[in-house]
């Protein structure tokens, strides 16, 4: 059975190779100036896509980070991504000198990776790169361990960048304990909204109340009957990534597009399972 083509990596027909070819011929400059097929090639680029094997090598080119940075983000956007081999490659190379490759692991490994892989990103959330520790914090919304909410903790409440302190906000939402209530009713102090809007959702995640964004009324609630702090807790969850529909997905208008639904954090099971014990 053929596996279906991703569009980054698909084939060209035969018809489409052919017009290509008699494009090379009839329009005048495609052999560029010296005779060579640099022009040409740069405009079939987009229809004739590397294979896999050629954007896993580029990977590991020394070379051109951006050569590397582009070859993590097409492997991790395809329908293979998730395939060991490919796992293992955005673990070896997230320690990649260039800050964009090593956004783009981090970024894979939240698509991609497991409860093994929390470590390496709670250590990225001290790297000196802003985008590199955001990246790193989104990951870790979509992996559960609970090595993870110390760090956590501290990039909320003392990372520079703003956009670190909401993205662990929002990852935050999956940890019930004390601590993490805690620090979430601190964030609600923080002077960026966003922030504070997040450590609020959270809030409202881990304790099933909606008490606004002023501490006060969470810290009553949370003296009013300590131990069921946590009884109408929400299953946290959230939205995978959907890969934008390309110019041909949008002129094929009767296709009907993948339905993408709220995911569970890898290593969280859902509450009805928990109770159920499976």
């Amino acid at each position: 059975m053929r596996t279906k083509p991703h569009p980054n990596f698909g084939p060209v027909s035969p018809l489409l190779a052919a017009a290509i070819c008699c494009l090379a011929c009839l329009v005048p400059g495609c052999t560029g100036p010296d005779g060579g097929g640099d022009i040409f090639a740069d405009l079939i680029e987009p229809l004739i896509p590397p294979s896999p094997s050629q954007v896993a090598r580029q990977a590991f080119n020394v070379y051109d980070a951006d050569v590397r940075r582009r070859s993590v983000a097409q492997l991790s956007s395809s329908y293979f991504g998730h395939e060991e081999p490919y796992v293992k490659m955005y673990r070896l190379l997230i320690d990649d000198q260039d800050p964009t490759v090593r956004a783009a692991c981090a970024h894979a490994l939240g698509r991609h990776g497991t409860t093994q892989d929390a470590p390496t990103l709670t250590a990225l959330l001290k790297d000196e790169t802003g985008f590199v520790r955001w990246e790193a914090a989104k990951a870790l919304q979509k992996i559960h361990h609970t090595d993870a909410v110390g760090p956590l903790m501290q990039a909320m409440s003392d990372d520079e960048d703003a956009d670190v302190r909401l993205a662990a906000a929002a990852a935050l939402g999956q940890y019930p304990t004390k601590p993490v209530f805690n620090a979430l009713v601190g964030a609600l102090t923080d002077h960026n909204f966003g922030v504070v809007q997040t450590a609020k959702v959270s809030l409202t995640q881990l304790t099933g109340q909606d008490l606004g964004s002023d501490g006060g009324p969470w810290l009553d609630f949370a003296a009013a009957d300590p131990g069921r702090l946590f009884t109408a807790q929400k299953q946290y969850t959230y939205m995978p990534y959907q890969k934008p529909p390309g110019k041909f997905k949008k002129i094929k208008f009767w296709d009907q597009p993948e339905v993408v639904h709220p995911q569970p954090p890898v290593g969280l099971r859902p509450a009805a399972i928990e109770e159920s014990g499976a």
